[in-house]
């Protein structure tokens, strides 16, 4: 048996003006070539220290030295925003999104011992045919790139890809509905069954729970607040999920899938 902290983040938008973002960080005029230093904006602020809270607990949990546990982190896919649906709300420039998400990423990879990307969805985020995302994962030197896969860890069995369901509505759920049909196809090509579902894309967190005996289906956190996009698709809640999930030696820990405090909640105005 092995010693491990795994850490799974997905929907990182970056390059989105309401999604994770280094505090400074440098923009291209295409035309010009020329150079510009932006600022994170206060929502950016918020993230980034909500990121580096994570992998601060991340990396605790990891320890030090040569008793240190293994840290294997896992990207559920949209890496950057892309250019999509028309939308201003982002750095203009594909090339500096990508650069962008190498500086914060590097530094991770940096110090884990395996690193898995997962492609995200395309052509909007992950870019035509995932060329894009593929370039990113591959820059970062990931271990495995996949659309979907299952990894096994001293025999805990945990089944990636981005695409997730979560409830419409904050009393309904889609995690047992989604588990149900993924342990279905295990079954019929005669496989285990996984202990984890892991899934990105709907930037809603959301829970099995106690549904199934082994298994525990988890729709992940995001990265990124909602943008003009988001409102006019789900204009009922303001809130997008804030977080990462950790698995430490096959426990499942929640603590940082939900932050709380987001600047951009809902506003009473005194009049």
């Amino acid at each position: 048996m092995t010693e491990y902290v795994i850490a799974v983040i997905g929907d990182t938008h970056i390059g989105s003006s309401t999604a994770l973002s280094p505090l400074q960080f440098t923009i291209h005029n295409r035309a010009t070539l020329e150079e510009q230093i932006t600022y994170a904006n206060r929502l950016q602020e918020w993230l980034y220290g909500c990121w580096v809270d994570y992998w601060d607990y991340v990396y605790h949990l990891c320890g030090k030295g040569k008793k240190g546990k293994r840290l294997i982190v896992i990207h559920l896919g949209d890496v950057i925003d892309g250019n999509h649906h028309g939308s201003n709300q982002l750095v203009q420039e594909v090339e500096d999104q990508v650069q962008i998400a190498l500086d914060l990423l590097e530094p991770i990879r940096n110090k884990s011992h395996k690193f898995i990307g997962i492609l995200g969805t395309m052509p909007f985020h992950a870019g035509q045919d995932h060329a894009t995302e593929l370039e990113i994962y591959k820059k970062l030197d990931a271990d495995y790139i996949e659309q979907a896969v299952t990894i096994n860890i001293d025999g805990i069995l945990i089944d990636l890809a981005h695409h997730g369901k979560s409830g419409t509505r904050p009393w309904t759920t889609s995690a047992v509905s989604e588990g149900a049909e993924v342990m279905l196809d295990y079954a019929q090509q005669g496989q285990p069954l996984p202990n984890f579902i892991l899934r990105g894309h709907t930037h809603k967190f959301d829970d099995s729970g106690m549904k199934f005996q082994h298994t525990r289906v988890i729709q992940c956190p995001s990265w990124q607040l909602k943008t003009a996009y988001g409102w006019r698709v789900s204009s009922n809640t303001v809130r997008s999920d804030i977080g990462g999930v950790i698995i430490n030696d096959g426990i499942l820990d929640l603590s940082k899938s939900r932050y709380t405090g987001q600047p951009d909640g809902r506003k009473i105005i005194k009049l």
